[in-house]
């Protein structure tokens, strides 16, 4: 009877024991599921909102692009209008004769910039003139109207005015005004809000954004994707979202997240001149609602889980309790156990499976961060489930976990060296094995991209038509395709076609990606749908090259050598006569960034200089024969090598005049080629004076006769097999030695040839 009831005692101390240990294992699992829950819900939120974030960046910034656009073409406008009107004042001309021009420009105002313009008018000797020759009432005071009244208060500045509805038209109008030289003078046209009305209408059409606003600083609607809003002040609102979002509105942050009336919201604000702001709102109410019911399944799996485990271990107490009445104590606790282990380890290993594709495929830090805590309190868990239940008779099967956890370990840690290197895609690499094709029609672009990719050590082909690009993909294979869009005859899309629907290409599955000037609205959309991997706008960004490199040639050909620190600028080592150019005209800083290195920014901006002359005669000759496609192509070229050393207000009036010529509107390019003209002849003189009697060679060894008669032999050889590498090697082989006076013309002649890739002149020059 003793030893029954020590029995007895024994095994009642084993069930509480046991009891405990399920208790706190319950515990921990039960804190353990709550962490994977909310890392998910997390990571889900996260992704979500940047995403929406992004999209609302997109479309705030397209739509502000494309207004700035529009409002300093009439800006434009009225300047021009301006400082004719100074000269007239300041020459005493006639009233009839300012009339007169108001009313030719007003006419020329309606058909080649605002359609629905009303024409100029304004305030000028004391009296009022219409360019539409409209006759205001007897009682009609100019100097009381706003548009003479704002001006004055800003003089020689662009004022625009509230919009307002034209009674006559009934369109939705803004004034612009500007007082003239003699201080009492208002020249002004009104521009019809119709372009930028449709702007907010076709982002929420477009399903970028579910409301689109255009609001001034005093918080009047200028645009609203919902037209009844349009004129509303927000400033005297209460209570309504519009009031709510301008109150918000943070000049020092892009985008903010608020709830209103139960609704939740995200905004992306784009600013525009004038201070103006366009808005760009998501409701994400529905997003994050079907978040939180993911929330909801998941723990509801959650308790179904635990549920289970209950169960397993409630039949496990009475097997052991069986057991213990029928065989060992120690028995039974260790077939007890066994069972346990198995059935507990397996959900928390199928999680930490679970939580290491976080670790794989997340690119957000702090959720990365998260998930490794995961990870650790997850093994931790399990050491603890080891001693808990410390099972002898699986004694394997724990080394062979072990194993299979050092492996983990090992695959886990490059997983995290390799996400670190994808974060970090301004780190310098090379890919000597990788081969890269670039084609582009514009010289000066070519010898920014070779810069830029210099120190990656890749493969480079060049080409600078289509025709020449599908030759050399039907010969090569390459790892990557960079192609410019617009190109005379063949331009880039076609060419693209070309290449993926010939069966015998060797490039039919290569990624290509579009180079392009014009990074407008859907312009990604455009090119994905025509078969393009991506595209990289121009002027190209070096960080954005180095990223869209990692992105597409495959990572066994990648080697990441270390960090971009290195600052170009602090590195400038060019003549003393750059500091001479007025900044105002060229951005040497800016031109420096796009070329990638002082000497290669030198080379551009000769090439730019050199080219000036043939490049007007081109122009003038296409605009003579009124050839307005060609006319097009190059000022598209001209923008992009404008834009490339710093001259960005000279590449948007080549843009203008491109979007002129796009849209067929001869009218305005009429008007403005000359003008044009004028202003790219003036950059000679700018840099006249950085390349006349520069000679960068001066302290190299001079290449004797031998050499140079070998040289020009190779570069025949290479010619005639239109081999652009070979050329460029000798080139740049050459530029160790100074080239003598007797060869130095032809051998110039010769480069700059190659340069443009003009074989047969190559041939002619040599034998001359």
């Amino acid at each position: 009877m003793v030893k029954t009831k020590d029995m007895s005692t024994d095994t009642d101390r084993d069930k509480r024991k046991l009891i405990k240990r399920n208790i706190v294992i319950a515990v921990l699992v039960i804190l353990f599921f709550t962490g994977i829950i909310i890392v998910y819900y997390r990571m889900l939120y996260n992704e979500k909102r940047n995403n929406i974030v992004k999209t609302g960046e997109i479309t705030a910034k397209e739509s502000a692009d494309q207004i700035e656009r529009y409002l300093t073409t009439n800006i434009d406008s009225v300047k021009l209008a301006a400082y004719t009107l100074d000269e007239m004042i300041n020459e005493e001309r006639t009233d009839e004769e300012i009339q007169d021009y108001l009313v030719g420009e007003s006419t020329a105002v309606r058909n080649a910039v605002i359609e629905n313009s009303t024409g100029l008018y304004g305030y000028i000797n004391g009296r009022f003139f219409s360019g539409t020759n409209w006759e205001p009432p007897k009682d009609y005071d100019a100097t009381e109207r706003p548009w003479y009244k704002r001006p004055m208060e800003n003089p020689g500045e662009i004022t625009i005015l509230d919009p307002y509805i034209d009674v006559q038209s009934g369109n939705m109008m803004l004034a612009l005004g500007k007082t003239l030289c003699d201080g009492v003078s208002v020249i002004s046209v009104d521009v019809s809000l119709d372009r930028i009305q449709n702007l907010t209408e076709q982002a929420v059409k477009n399903g970028n954004s579910d409301i689109e606003m255009i609001l001034n600083d005093d918080g009047m609607v200028v645009a609203h994707s919902d037209i009844g809003e349009v004129f509303k002040n927000y400033h005297d609102e209460k209570g309504t979202l519009g009031s709510e979002i301008l109150s918000r509105l943070n000049k020092e942050n892009d985008y903010f997240e608020f709830i209103f009336n139960g609704a939740n919201y995200i905004v992306y604000v784009a600013d525009i001149q004038n201070e103006w702001f366009c808005i760009s709102v998501k409701d994400a109410t529905s997003v994050f609602g079907s978040l939180n019911s993911i929330m909801f399944v998941t723990i509801t799996v959650v308790i179904a889980i635990m549920l289970i485990i209950s169960i397993i271990m409630t039949r496990s107490n009475r097997y052991l309790h069986m057991s213990m009445k029928a065989i060992a104590a120690s028995d039974a606790k260790s077939d007890f156990l066994s069972k346990m282990s198995h059935e507990i380890r397996t959900p928390i290993n199928a999680i930490l499976g679970m939580n290491e594709m976080i670790l794989r495929e997340s690119g957000e830090p702090a959720i990365r961060e998260y998930s490794e805590n995961v990870k650790t309190a997850g093994r931790h868990l399990l050491g603890l489930v080891d001693e808990m239940l410390d099972y002898s008779e699986t004694g394997a099967e724990k080394s062979d976990l072990a194993e299979t956890e050092g492996a983990d370990e090992d695959s886990s840690l490059y997983i995290r060296k390799r996400a670190t290197a994808d974060y970090k895609y301004h780190e310098r690499f090379t890919a000597p094995d990788a081969r890269v094709l670039v084609v582009d029609d514009n010289p000066m672009n070519i010898m920014v991209f070779k810069s830029l990719i210099k120190q990656t050590g890749v493969m480079l082909d060049t080409a600078h038509s289509g025709d020449e690009c599908v030759k050399l993909t039907e010969k090569n294979r390459y790892d990557m395709i960079f192609l410019d869009h617009m190109m005379p005859e063949k331009d880039g899309i076609e060419t693209l076609h070309g290449i993926k629907e010939s069966p015998s290409n060797k490039n039919v599955s290569t990624p290509v990606v579009c180079l392009t000037a014009n990074a407008i609205s859907g312009v990604r959309e455009k090119y994905i749908s025509e078969g393009f991997s991506d595209y990289l706008a121009k002027p190209v960004d070096p960080i954005m090259l180095e990223e869209i490199m990692l992105k597409y040639i495959s990572e066994d050909k990648v080697t990441v050598c270390g960090t971009g620190d290195d600052n170009p600028e602090e590195h400038i080592n060019l003549p003393e006569a750059i500091a001479m150019i007025n900044t105002d005209i060229i951005d040497t800083k800016k031109g420096l960034k796009n070329s990638g290195s002082a000497e290669s920014y030198l080379a551009l901006l000769k090439v730019f200089y050199e080219s000036i002359d043939e490049k007007s005669l081109e122009l003038n000759s296409f605009y003579e024969n009124k050839d307005y496609k060609n006319y097009t192509i190059k000022v598209h070229a001209l923008k992009s090598s404008a834009r490339i050393i710093g001259a960005d207000d000279f590449g948007e009036e080549a843009q203008r005049l491109e979007d002129a010529g796009k849209e067929e509107n001869i009218a305005y390019i009429q008007s403005h080629h000359d003008v044009f003209i004028n202003r790219y002849d003036s950059f000679k003189k700018s840099l006249e004076e950085v390349f006349s009697g520069f000679d960068s060679d001066y302290d190299k060894p001079e290449a004797d006769t031998d050499l140079m008669e070998s040289v020009f032999e190779e570069i025949r050889a290479a010619a005639e097999d239109m081999d652009c590498e070979m050329l460029d090697s000798i080139f740049a082989e050459m530029g160790d030695y100074r080239i003598p006076a007797e060869s130095k013309e032809l051998f110039d002649k010769l480069k700059d040839a190659s340069d443009k890739y003009e074989y047969k002149t190559i041939i002619r020059l040599l034998n001359g």
